[in-house]
C-alpha cells in the first residue's frame, strides 16, 4: 500500500512519506494558523508583548471559528464529488432521500447551508471513491495485521493504494480509495468496513455531538480522485 495526498505547493500527485506535505522541490504554502504561529514565536522572542498579545487574540479567534461547512461543500461539489447535508453534530442526513439528494449543483449546496449553516457534510460512496473504514477499538489491529502481509520490496498487499486519509470523530480512520463499483463490505475483519456503492461517509470538517468531535483530513485527497489524475502505478 503506498499513500498518496496533494502537493501544497504544485497541486500534483505526492507521495506521502512521513509528514510530507510538498514535493523536495517545492515550497509549503503556510496556512494562515501556521503563518500566525510564526509572527507570535517571532514577537515572543523580540520581546514584543503587545505584539504578541494582539497575535495571540487572532490565533484563539482563529481556532474558536466554527468549521466553515458550506466552503468545504462547495470545494468537494467542485472537486466532482456529490455532496448533501447532515443534521448538525450528527450522522443523520438533514433530507427525505439522504445520499440519494447528493448534488454537485453548488446553488443547491449554498442553499441548503445557508438555511442551515451548521450541518455536516455527507458524500455518497462508490461514486468518486470507496472508503476503508477502521473502527476503534478493534480496527487497528486488523488493519496493522493487514500491513503486515505486504510485500516488503513491492508495497502490494491486500490494501490499495490509499488516495487521501481521514480520522474519524471516534478516533479512527477513513482510507479513501478509488471507486471499484462493489457495493457495501460489512466486517471485512473485526473492525473494518468497506463503504462502496449504496453507503456515505462523514466528511471534514463536520463534527459529532455537543463535545465537537470532529472529521479532519490527515492527508488531504490526490489528484487521483479530485481531478482524475492516473498514479501510474
Amino acid at each position: 500500500m503506498v499513500i498518496f495526498s496533494t502537493c501544497r505547493d504544485c497541486g500534483g500527485l505526492l507521495h506521502v512519506t512521513d509528514d510530507d506535505t510538498v514535493h523536495p522541490n517545492c515550497d509549503p504554502k503556510p496556512t494562515k494558523a501556521e503563518r500566525l504561529a510564526q509572527e507570535w514565536l517571532g514577537a515572543v522572542e523580540a520581546g514584543d508583548p503587545i505584539r504578541e498579545g494582539e497575535l495571540q487574540a487572532a490565533i484563539d479567534k482563529l481556532d474558536s471559528r466554527p468549521p466553515r461547512m458550506l466552503a468545504a461543500a462547495l470545494r468537494y461539489a467542485d472537486w466532482g464529488w456529490p455532496v448533501f447535508p447532515l443534521k448538525t453534530g450528527s450522522k443523520t442526513p438533514a433530507t427525505p432521500h439522504g445520499f440519494k439528494d447528493a448534488t454537485t449543483d453548488p446553488d443547491r449546496i449554498t442553499t441548503w447551508w445557508t438555511r442551515h449553516p451548521g450541518n455536516n457534510i455527507g458524500i455518497p460512496t462508490g461514486h468518486a471513491f470507496d472508503v476503508i473504514d477502521i473502527d476503534v477499538p478493534q480496527g487497528p489491529l486488523s488493519y496493522s495485521a493487514l500491513l503486515e502481509r505486504e510485500n516488503p520490496h513491492t508495497g502490494i498487499g491486500p490494501i490499495p493504494d490509499v488516495h487521501g486519509q481521514v480520522a474519524t470523530s471516534s478516533g479512527g480512520l477513513h482510507l479513501y480509495i478509488p471507486a471499484t463499483g462493489a457495493g457495501n463490505r460489512a466486517a471485512l475483519l473485526p473492525g473494518i468496513d468497506i463503504r462502496g456503492v449504496g453507503g456515505y461517509v462523514v466528511a471534514p470538517p463536520s463534527t459529532l455531538g455537543p463535545p465537537g468531535r470532529a472529521w479532519s483530513w490527515i492527508s488531504h485527497p490526490s489528484p487521483v480522485l479530485t481531478a482524475g489524475v492516473t498514479c501510474g502505478r
